[in-house]
């Protein structure tokens, strides 16, 4: 399930901080507290990947260096996905509850919330990211283990996301899905560098096509692709290649 969530900025010309998934991540979790306690308590002892959400959709905006993103639109929007319905559920009635959003110095209240409807997925869909897909790998360098960001020009990239895909999907279903081959046609990406808490993820904003699976091709639609999604990685839209012709 995902659904839009359309927030309104207290004040003009507010400014969006360039780091932000990890004041997101713990409002969503505050937002869940206030529903179903029991679920955020979950969610928040078991560090497992049960929802992602995407970069904060401004239509209108201005790069202020060194600063943000200076919203100039009226609204912006936020999509929160998870294939566990219950969670987005709990977010949704968390927000009708308390309707406030703060990034940075920046507040938001929320205008509407809606649920989207599920896109059909194919082979050789055509996916765009959201947010950033992440993935990483452990290496030995001088006798220390070292994480590393792979992006899609890594060879190990696709290898690693499919290990990365096979591990999620069987601990949250139980089982690995009956099809485990799938591959990414990557169109092109951008690298991104975003700092959560003290640390920097790297990932890849991207266009692809998805061939193989198609039940990892729809976890990875509700949950996200690659690492660390509940912090704001790896939501991907559909692109409706027959809408935009």
């Amino acid at each position: 399930m995902r659904i839009e969530i359309k927030l309104r900025p207290e004040n003009k010309n507010v400014i969006v901080p360039f780091n932000y998934n990890g004041e997101i991540h713990d409002q969503l979790l505050d937002k869940i507290f206030t529903a179903v306690p029991d679920l955020a308590e979950m969610l928040k002892t078991e560090y497992k990947d049960y929802f992602t959400f995407s970069r904060i959709m401004i239509r209108e905006r201005e790069i202020i260096p060194d600063k943000g993103i200076k919203v100039l639109s009226e609204d912006v929007s936020l999509y929160v996905s998870s294939s566990l319905t219950e969670i987005i559920k709990a977010i949704a009635e968390g927000f009708i509850s308390n309707p406030v959003l703060k990034v940075g110095d920046a507040t938001f209240h929320m205008a509407d919330i809606k649920i989207l409807r599920e896109p059909k997925i194919k082979d050789g869909t055509l996916f765009s990211t959201l947010s950033p897909i992440v993935v990483r790998t452990a290496k030995f360098e001088d006798n220390k283990v070292k994480i590393w960001d792979l992006y899609p020009s890594n060879e190990d990239f696709q290898d690693k996301l499919r290990k990365i895909m096979l591990t999620k999907f069987s601990e949250m279903n139980g089982k690995l899905p009956e099809d485990t081959e799938f591959h990414l046609d990557v169109i092109k990406f951008k690298p991104a560098r975003i700092k959560v808490g003290k640390s920097y993820y790297r990932g890849s904003l991207m266009v692809f096509r998805y061939y193989g699976s198609k039940e990892i091709a729809k976890f990875g639609y509700e949950n996200g692709f690659g690492n660390k999604t509940s912090y704001g990685f790896g939501m991907v839209k559909v692109i409706d290649e027959e809408e935009g012709q």
